[in-house]
């Protein structure tokens, strides 16, 4: 029996997913109180990149003996962030007071200020895809861009004097969908970059 040797490659080499970079862009429309939010951030985690559509079961005379199968509703799971809480990094604690005073307060508040924003999530290729004189700083292995995203909580880390951990931080986001795209090795064998998504009304 022949033996096939598939040998991998970078081309071939799936995406690592520890190098990644969270950047929150803040929404040009309306008078926004997110302004000082715009930033690019690192997390320990992200999860919850995932869409789902329902099926609606449907029934038809004269063909009952199966049930036709429909898309229904779309939805998005919550996004989790969480990253260690560093002494004077509060971007997340002010949005999530910014949402409040928006929304339940209203005192001195205008409808035109918007406590949404989008988020671009970088995930950057390995070291080794590419040598120190050749990688770019805009080098991304792949890119999400989520639209209308807002913080649903924001939760911190148990204390305990007997503990040896670090203080976490931990943001839930609900929004409205994400696109994503993906880089690519072309024929000579290089790196390229992610496109960056641009977002068409």
């Amino acid at each position: 029996m022949a033996i096939i040797n598939n040998r991998s490659s970078l081309a071939t080499d799936p995406v690592r997913n520890f190098r990644f970079l969270v950047t929150f862009q803040p929404l040009a429309t309306g008078d926004s109180n997110l302004d000082g939010l715009k930033t690019t951030v690192g997390f320990t985690s992200v999860s919850g990149l995932a869409v789902t559509t329902d099926s609606i079961p449907y029934r038809e005379g004269g063909y009952n003996t199966t049930v036709h199968q429909i898309p229904g509703q779309t939805s998005f799971q919550p996004i989790t962030l969480q990253r260690g809480v560093v002494l004077g990094k509060r971007a997340q604690w002010d949005w999530m007071r910014n949402l409040f005073a928006t929304v339940q307060g209203g005192a001195g508040r205008t409808i035109n200020q918007n406590f949404r924003c989008d988020l671009e999530i970088q995930v950057l290729p390995h070291p080794i895809a590419s040598t120190p004189t050749t990688q770019k700083i805009e080098d991304v292995a792949m890119r999400f861009h989520v639209y209308n995203a807002w913080p649903t909580a924001v939760a911190y880390s148990d204390l305990n004097a007997g503990d040896n951990s670090l203080f976490v931080e931990q943001m839930t986001l609900v929004h409205e969908g994400f696109d994503a795209e993906w880089s690519s090795i072309d024929a000579t064998g290089n790196f390229v970059t992610a496109p960056e998504i641009k977002y068409t009304a």
